[in-house]
């Protein structure tokens, strides 16, 4: 018996014949070749041109998940400035004098107060934040699970993606110390 080519497709019970039914092994090795189910039954590359359109698919995916990184930077850094900037006008009127002449009461005006934990947390910004981060988890899940195929091109075009990816987006990092994983 052959481990390494087993087929893990647990279709026993069938015995049709064409070729709907029917599937590339499932090797757990490092492999080259181009029949393999990519990710669900109904993704299997069996010719050349479905796994070459496959690969380029899944090469723009990974380049596609950079861009989404960027914008998920992007979108933080315009609501931090937003917010600074809010902070900064108010932080000008509390020192402002009034104009002589005495147009303006002497009470004081109320004080503006900071958003609470609620109205941030439903801020239209942090639930577009929010869901863009539920979309970069799951393709994160879904690169890896392609790369988990152990097939050296599919391999290939995730790697190529990213690093492309990162080429046109992640050079724009303003701090060297940022980064998505370690605070």
């Amino acid at each position: 018996m052959d481990l390494m080519a087993m087929d893990h497709d647990h279709d026993h019970g069938t015995s049709d014949t064409d070729d709907t039914t029917k599937s590339c092994p499932m090797i757990m090795v490092f492999h080259g070749g181009h029949c393999e189910r990519i990710l669900w039954r109904g993704w299997v590359a069996y010719t050349v041109t479905e796994f070459v359109l496959s690969a380029l698919a899944i090469f723009v995916v990974s380049f596609l998940y950079e861009a989404l990184k960027f914008l998920r930077q992007h979108l933080a850094r315009r609501e931090a400035r937003k917010e600074s900037e809010r902070l900064a006008v108010e932080q000008r009127r509390k020192n402002e004098n009034p104009p002589a002449g005495g147009c303006c009461s002497e009470t004081p005006l109320a004080e503006p107060r900071d958003q609470t934990y609620w109205q941030r947390l439903f801020a239209s910004s942090h639930i577009i934040q929010a869901l863009l981060n539920l979309v970069q988890i799951v393709i994160s899940y879904l690169l890896m699970l392609i790369f988990m195929t152990f097939n050296y091109w599919l391999c290939l075009a995730v790697i190529l993606g990213l690093g492309l990816g990162y080429f046109f987006f992640g050079w724009n990092k303003k701090n060297p110390d940022e980064s998505e994983c370690c605070p």
